[in-house]
């Protein structure tokens, strides 16, 4: 799917049906505050979401939400560990 087409509300059902890329995409929405009042909370909740899924971009901003407390508690060797799964799914910026 192009998300760069979607509007907020096609890109927040696929998030909510499930979708790890459109739940990278609604974290990313939140975070930046793009479509959507900028919220670090749910940014990092919709990150998480598709972390847990082997998103490999979405690891590692949990894992660097993490390390700076940023929408969560700060937890440096959890942080380590979200952005080390990144880094071994391919994600060349994941190396800690």
């Amino acid at each position: 799917m192009d998300f760069d087409n979607s509007s907020p509300e096609e890109i927040i059902h696929l998030a909510e049906e499930g979708d790890f890329e459109a739940q990278y995409n609604l974290g990313l929405m939140y975070e930046m505050g793009m479509g959507v009042k900028q919220d670090f909370d749910s940014a990092y909740k919709w990150y998480l979401k598709s972390a847990k899924q082997s998103h490999p971009k979405s690891q590692y901003n949990v894992g660097v939400f993490l390390a700076i407390g940023k929408g969560v508690e700060k937890n440096v060797m959890l942080a380590k560990e979200w952005i080390k799964k990144a880094n071994k799914n391919g994600y060349s910026g994941g190396i800690f």
